[in-house]
């Protein structure tokens, strides 16, 4: 088995909830899901057009004001961003573009044409988790950003104590890839990033270096 992230060998399997087959990475630590257990195309859009998320329900906008209000002291009014993988409704960009900011959004099956112009930040909100290959997704996202841009991620962390019998977030089945700590490090390292702010869980704000990927 190939890692998704990192493409080292992997050798370790165990199995999970609903007897799922998940493989770790030695290397950089992600934890995946084996292909056999990947949902079709089809069940992931019905999944993600269940979300009701919209600019009316206040429990969504606040979850999403948990990545936006970290990272306002890293950029500026008049700053052109994007929201990588919106879902059907675009809530993100729209309270950025209230807030004196220009911010496409896009979205594999809702949103899928991508901004011409590279960007200074963007925002990447429990979306990692669903990446087939984190790895390609990873070399897009940061072919996008300018250098010294800001790369904001939520995505629910595994530590060494997680059980992946138990874990809520390995329950939903669009949920497919689950990074660490260290994940977070390896793409600090691979793709030429510095973090900037990380609460230990699921937020972290990354910086792309001047010099880098």
């Amino acid at each position: 088995m190939t890692c998704t992230l990192c493409r080292e060998d992997v050798h370790k399997s165990f199995k999970g909830i609903n007897d799922i087959l998940f493989w770790q990475c030695n290397n950089c630590n992600l934890i995946f899901k084996d292909v056999e257990f990947l949902p079709s195309p089809e069940a992931e859009k019905l999944r993600y057009s269940q979300h009701n998320n919209t600019p009316d329900c206040k429990g969504y906008v606040e979850h999403l004001q948990q990545a936006i209000e970290p990272t306002l002291p890293f950029i500026y009014e008049g700053m052109t961003g994007l929201d990588f993988g919106c879902g059907p409704n675009p809530v993100l960009s729209q309270l950025m573009s209230d807030s004196g900011y220009e911010c496409y959004h896009y979205d594999p099956f809702f949103f899928p044409e991508l901004p011409d112009e590279r960007l200074e930040f963007m925002f990447a909100t429990e979306c990692f988790e669903h990446f087939f290959n984190p790895g390609r997704e990873l070399n897009l996202i940061t072919s996008l950003l300018i250098p010294a841009g800001v790369l904001t991620i939520i995505t629910e962390r595994w530590k060494d104590t997680t059980d992946f019998n138990t874990w809520w977030y390995a329950r939903d089945n669009t949920h497919v890839c689950f990074f660490h700590d260290r994940t977070i490090e390896f793409i600090c390292e691979h793709y030429g990033y510095e973090t900037m702010h990380d609460d230990g869980e699921k937020l972290v704000i990354l910086k792309k270096l001047v010099v880098g990927r």
